[in-house]
């Protein structure tokens, strides 16, 4: 990675965003900037980047929004032929230019990024969508966007605006999906709550009925829309997770199946062979070792765990008791289960607060899964290049000839 010329892109698209008056441009302003590099850095290392393709995002990143010292609509082109401009005279190559231009145009709204560069770099931008200061970020937007405008919007439009934003908006790689998607639907539900609250103190204040009705219904019908997308958006993501995880469990019965038959050709095969020779005995324990040791691994990510089966009153009451999950209900009657489901069904914050938490436990068995998984095919993978090693050893540099002549008989 070329840190000399990051370097320069830094101060040259500084110097660009300081070059003209921004005062107004409270969200799109150098700290955003500064936030987007660090974002698709961090999102650029867990995707699995090259340097060659990490350079190419954290320049990208630089210029992404320089394009506002000339007008807000269409930035991204302007950002594009800025960062051309800049890279054209430090005889960068061409091919990665087109790269660097094509990561800036692919964070125009709505994003449609190709590559994993330019999805790396989406969500950079957009990653403050699902983090904990997305409510002052956001108020910085707003201030912005009604300035841009001309005109200040209603609570309810801008409300409106957000949620319909959020409810369409996707992370498109798995780190981002995995570290801001569970706080993005919190953020999501705090916005629906408060547009319904907003929408209930309006009903109950309004003494014109004959022209707040029509309205009154549509704002309704607003909300019933953000909810089903939000239901959408739930079940569309769980089907992938559970998708993820029995391609985890998949791979893990490939690896129990292998070194089963690998455990068993050792003993049946080889093990009446080590009294004639014993330079074998090395390499076919240190091949068993790594069977045993890589089966035990698989039967862990396949391994089910699940908890007590009994939730109370009081932790439904108290919104604790999670029922979208089986392992947290198991051991209950249906008539306490039935209430409980009642009493979720009723409460949408309940509701969506189970769907959250289920979302995220899920991943973070995911997580589990794949971790173990990846060990255990790493320790398959080197550990059977290791024996082979060890067997070729012990068979060209033994001082006694190998017997194996009954094995092929």
């Amino acid at each position: 990675m070329n840190i000399a010329l990051i370097n320069k892109a830094e101060t040259y698209a500084l110097d660009l965003l300081g070059s003209k008056n921004l005062t107004n441009h409270v969200y799109h302003d150098v700290s955003h900037t500064q936030e987007v590099v660090e974002a698709a850095e961090t999102i650029g290392t867990a995707a699995g980047l090259t340097e060659s393709e990490l350079e190419i995002v954290i320049i990208a990143a630089w210029f992404h929004d320089v394009g506002y010292v000339e007008k807000t609509e269409g930035h991204e082109q302007i950002g594009a032929e800025f960062a051309e401009e800049f890279l054209g005279k430090e005889n960068y190559q061409q091919e990665k230019i087109k790269k660097v231009k094509n990561c800036i145009l692919a964070t125009k709204v709505p994003q449609k990024p190709k590559s994993l560069p330019e999805q790396v770099l989406c969500d950079a931008d957009l990653a403050h969508l699902g983090k904990k200061n997305f409510k002052s970020r956001n108020n910085l937007f707003r201030e912005e966007f009604e300035f841009l405008f001309g005109r200040p919007l209603t609570e309810y439009e801008w409300l409106k605006k957000t949620i319909d934003f959020l409810t369409s908006h996707k992370f498109f790689t798995d780190y981002a999906a995995t570290e801001f998607e569970a706080q993005k639907q919190t953020n999501l539900l705090k916005l629906q709550k408060k547009l319904r609250k907003l929408i209930e103190k309006d009903s109950s204040g309004n003494n014109n009925k004959n022209n707040s009705g029509k309205e009154m219904g549509n704002k309704k019908n607003d909300i019933k829309t953000a909810g089903r997308g939000v239901e959408t958006m739930f079940r569309n993501v769980m089907r992938t997770h559970v998708e993820f995880s029995a391609m985890a469990d998949s791979k893990a019965n490939i690896m129990i199946s292998v070194n089963t038959l690998v455990l068993t050709a050792l003993f049946a095969l080889l093990g009446s062979k080590l009294d004639k020779n014993p330079h074998l005995i090395i390499p076919t324990f240190t091949l068993a070792l790594v069977s045993l040791v890589t089966l035990v691994f698989a039967v862990i990510v396949t391994r089910p765990k699940i908890s007590s089966g009994i939730f109370t009153k009081e932790e439904i009451h108290n919104k604790k008791a999670n029922l979208l999950f089986f392992g947290n209900f198991h051991r209950m009657n249906l008539d306490d289960f039935s209430w409980g489901m009642k009493e979720m069904i009723n409460d949408r914050e309940y509701l969506y607060d189970s769907m959250i938490k289920d979302f995220y436990y899920l991943g973070l068995v995911l997580g589990h899964k794949y971790r173990y998984l990846r060990i255990c095919y790493s320790i398959f993978i080197y550990g059977l290049i290791i024996s082979v090693i060890v067997f070729v050893f012990a068979i060209l540099f033994s001082p006694t000839p190998t017997n194996l002549q009954p094995l092929f008989n």
